[in-house]
């Protein structure tokens, strides 16, 4: 049943607190306000849009969170909430002056980790150095990935390295985003997302991950109808023995790689569902080559990558050997964070001697 929610933790930095109301007709409004505003911010959603609103609290909170870490004005911070808001309304909005609040990595060669993450990682007893690369924000005006990698890659990569892509830049170069209202859930992608644990509401949870039915209905037309109408039957024959995945498993990573909402807390793609990117191998392939350039040597490896919060797998790699068991290991902290970090590239490096080097 919903339930009214009050959120305040961010009331003395950006002057707003987020509020949930359910109404009687089982509608919900969610609100922006401050105290005494009564212009405050507000979208309405009806009963057949509540993953909306669950989504847009979420994002409204994150957003205060992390706008009031990196020291906006509550004058900025509002006008970004403004413009969250006007997503969900179905508003055409513009995020120009949104890009410049997010600041981009300068160039050099001095890398730094993501609040709360490492460097240096052990994976079988040997240290790699995992070196997020930051840049610019990126959007579907970027019809090709590889001039962003010779911009803010290229640069500081060495023979025998390895650059991890994230599927999502891949992907919003290949212009696979749509609006969540572009999704039209059916039935079973409402059946099936009841039945994700994604923990919504507590605070174990991480994501909406598959739990919404606009992201089930993405990740069943990824899949095939047939194909999640069989993985959800094994999985509900298999679970109660213990085994977990099946439904993953034979759905497969493309399906497993749809997300909704794309973005907590980068306004462009907060009201946004991310399919999968096409021929992830064969661009792999292609970026490696144009990265290889001008070595001697064997050059350099790419793997397109999907980490989140449960773990990490690649969608494509240029180079077979890099097995998966490896990459879970060595992104199993998800070094590269999920939003504002803007950190779409990684380079690894295995390191020759030496202590781990902590951030």
């Amino acid at each position: 049943m919903e339930k009214p929610l009050e959120y305040s933790e961010m009331k003395g930095a950006t002057g707003l607190m987020i509020f949930y109301r359910p109404e009687k007709d089982g509608s919900v409004v969610v609100r922006a306000a401050g105290d005494g505003d009564d212009a405050g911010i507000e979208a309405s959603f009806t009963p057949d849009r509540l993953d909306e609103a669950h989504i847009l609290w979420m994002e409204a909170t994150e957003l205060l969170r992390s706008r009031a870490k990196m020291g906006q004005s509550p004058a900025i911070i509002r006008a970004a909430v403004e413009k969250l808001f006007a997503l969900f309304r179905g508003e055409k909005v513009s995020f120009d002056d949104d890009k410049v609040a997010l600041k981009e990595r300068a160039p050099s060669s001095d890398f730094v980790a993501n609040p709360g993450k490492q460097i240096d990682i052990n994976v079988d007893g040997v240290i790699y150095e995992r070196l997020p690369v930051k840049t610019r924000v990126i959007t579907m005006a970027d019809k090709d990935i590889l001039p962003i990698m010779e911009e803010y890659v290229k640069p500081y990569i060495k023979e025998g390295d390895v650059v991890y892509v994230s599927e999502k830049a891949l992907t919003i170069t290949q212009g696979k985003i749509v609006d969540m209202s572009e999704v039209k859930p059916t039935a079973l992608a409402r059946f099936l997302a009841r039945n994700v644990g994604n923990a919504y509401g507590t605070s174990d949870f991480h994501g909406f991950g598959h739990g919404t039915a606009i992201a089930m209905e993405a990740f069943i037309s990824e899949a095939g109808y047939a194909r999640a109408v069989l993985a959800a039957a094994v999985s509900a024959v298999t679970r109660p023995f213990g085994v977990k995945g099946m439904f993953y498993r034979i759905c497969g990573k493309r399906a497993k790689s749809v997300d909704c909402p794309m973005s907590f807390l980068i306004l462009e793609y907060a009201h946004s569902v991310k399919l999968a990117p096409d021929d992830a191998t064969g661009n792999a392939k292609r970026l490696a080559k144009a990265l290889s350039e001008g070595m001697t040597g064997a050059g350099v490896d790419v793997v397109i990558l999907d980490a989140n919060y449960r773990g990490a797998f690649s969608l494509g790699t240029s180079n077979r050997g890099i097995g998966e068991k490896f990459i879970g290991a060595l992104f199993r902290d998800n070094p590269l964070g999920q939003s504002d970090e803007m950190t779409p590239f990684c380079i690894v490096r295995k390191k020759e001697s030496g202590t781990a080097r902590v951030a």
